[in-house]
C-alpha cells in the first residue's frame, strides 16, 4: 500500500511517501480499514518535530483522525463486519496506555489502517468520511473542555479565546448548538468575519482592544 511515513524527526519535510509499505494484517481483536479520509492536526506537527519525553517508534504513519470502511476482521471481533463505515477514536477508551493513533500506533496517512476494534465508532448514514475525520481531536477536545470539565449550560455567556483556531472554532459551533451567548476573540478582521459567520454573538479583536 501507499503510506506517508515519518522515518526521523524534524520538519514536515521528513515525511516520505512510501509506495510499497507492507499491508497491515489484523491480529486478535483488530480490524483493517480502508482509509476514506484523515485530517491533520497540529499534534501531527508535534509528532514530526518531536516532543520531550515521548519516543516515537519509527517508521510512523502519522494522522490521528481516521475514518474509513472495514475490509478485514481479526479473530475475536464481534459486532462489526466488512463494509461497516467507521470513525476511529485516536485514544483507545479501554486502554489509553496503548497511545495515540499516528504517534504510538500507525495512523491514517495511508491507504489502509490497522485498528483495535475497541477504538471503532459507527458512522451515521449521511456523514461523509471527510466530515467524520474532522471530528475526534478538535471537536473531542472542545467538548471535553466546555462540557465534561467546564459544565457549560445553555443560556450562559461564554468567552472563547483563540476562537478561530481548530479547537476554538469547534468551541464556537458547539456552544451555539447548546444555546450559549458566545463572545469570540481573534486577531484579524478576516478571522472576526469568519467567527461571525460561524454564529458568534460578539467578536473582539484582541490586537486592537484591551478587553
Amino acid at each position: 500500500m501507499r503510506a506517508v511515513c515519518l522515518h526521523e524527526q524534524g520538519g514536515i519535510d521528513k515525511l516520505i511517501l512510501d509506495e510499497n509499505y507492507p499491508d497491515p494484517k489484523p491480529g486478535e481483536g483488530q480490524v483493517v480499514i480502508r482509509v476514506g479520509a484523515t485530517s491533520l492536526n497540529y499534534h501531527d506537527v508535534f509528532t514530526c518535530r518531536g516532543m520531550p519525553g515521548i519516543k516515537i517508534p519509527m517508521p510512523m504513519i502519522i494522522g490521528l483522525d481516521v475514518a474509513g470502511e472495514i475490509v478485514e476482521l481479526g479473530t475475536g471481533v464481534s459486532n462489526w463486519k466488512s463494509g461497516d463505515r467507521v470513525l476511529v477514536n485516536p485514544l483507545d477508551p479501554t486502554d489509553p496506555s496503548k497511545g495515540l493513533m499516528g504517534e504510538m500506533v500507525p495512523g491514517g496517512t495511508a491507504e489502509y489502517c490497522l485498528v483495535d476494534a475497541t477504538r471503532l465508532i459507527k458512522m451515521p448514514d449521511g456523514v461523509s468520511f471527510e466530515q467524520a475525520a474532522a471530528l475526534p481531536v478538535a471537536y473531542g477536545t472542545a467538548h471535553r473542555m466546555m462540557f465534561t470539565n467546564g459544565g457549560i449550560q445553555g443560556g450562559e455567556r461564554i468567552l472563547i479565546l483563540g476562537a478561530s483556531g481548530g479547537v476554538g472554532s469547534c468551541c464556537v459551533l458547539l456552544a451555539k448548538m447548546m444555546g450559549c451567548e458566545v463572545v469570540a476573540c481573534g486577531s484579524t478582521e478576516d478571522k472576526l468575519k469568519a467567527l461571525t459567520e460561524w454564529g458568534a454573538d460578539h467578536v473582539i479583536n484582541y490586537k486592537d482592544e484591551d478587553f
